[in-house]
């Protein structure tokens, strides 16, 4: 039996994010990828209330977050890798940034229908953030912008680089596929970083929390992941995401087994 929840699926780590005795968890996490930013409370928010969905109602990012300072946050999970991944994110980066503009619109709409002295519209944003934690590599001219080889940040500024031009949209990315250490080197992970990559890469292979892995988040993520302290619910829920996971890997497995099939007999005749 596994001690801890393998969380780099999407529907697994809204599980374990989403329960209320891991906000604490979550608000870390937040605030490790974005250096500088101390959240005093953090509100999931109701995506389908934002427009937050696709037309099949189905949510189109994994968790959509408001920090006490009116900033957005998409926090992402990505298993594999995907064409146009990068466009995909500054699509779903515009939903929160529409929401806000739609908002003001109907504040000055509903001023202006009840006679109330209007003001013009204001067309600052408060800053919008897409966390990505992938499973993947993506691709880069080089490696030197990498944070410790696993991190990559862009934003909004002049082909220089010298100038940034709006601080309302960030995109951080995690490139799990990137961590040098395999599942048995462990004790290798120097930094905060490279322990934290570990733990979400390899932390469902392990029977106990790694020695040295003593940081409040890492403490804090191994306790969220272990079977041992989640509620019936939560298992429940758990474990039905993961067997529809492995049922969708197991259907695209034998797709693929058919197309070789298909091919080999077609190279035979």
């Amino acid at each position: 039996m596994a001690t801890f929840a393998n969380i780099l699926y999407d529907d697994a780590f809204k599980v374990i994010l989403t329960a209320p005795a891991n906000r604490e968890l979550l608000i870390e996490l937040v605030e490790f990828f974005i250096p500088g930013m101390k959240i005093q409370s953090l509100t999931l928010s109701d995506k389908e209330q934002h427009g937050l969905v696709l037309s099949d109602k189905t949510s189109i990012f994994d968790l959509f977050c408001t920090t006490d300072k009116g900033e957005k946050i998409i926090v992402e999970m990505q298993f594999s890798s995907q064409k146009s991944f990068r466009d995909r994110m500054l699509y779903y980066a515009t939903f929160p940034i529409r929401a806000q503009m739609n908002e003001r619109m109907r504040e000055l709409q509903g001023r202006s229908e009840t006679g109330s002295r209007t003001k013009k519209m204001d067309y600052s944003l408060n800053p919008t953030y897409v966390i990505g934690i992938l499973n993947f590599k993506l691709p880069h001219v080089d490696g030197v912008s990498l944070e410790g080889g696993l991190i990559s940040r862009y934003d909004l500024r002049s082909q220089d680089g010298r100038e940034e031009m709006t601080d309302a949209l960030h995109f951080v990315y995690l490139e799990l596929e990137r961590l040098r250490w395999k599942e048995n080197e462990k004790e290798k992970c120097s930094n905060l970083l490279e322990q934290l990559a570990f733990s979400l890469k390899y932390g469902h292979l392990l029977p106990e929390r790694p020695e040295g892995f003593e940081d409040k988040l890492l403490l804090d993520f191994y306790d969220a992941t272990a079977f041992a302290n989640m509620d019936e619910q939560q298992l429940t829920k758990y474990h039905t995401v993961m067997r529809t996971e492995l049922d969708i890997i197991a259907q695209k497995e034998f797709a693929r087994e058919e197309g070789r099939e298909q091919g080999r007999e077609e190279g035979r005749e």
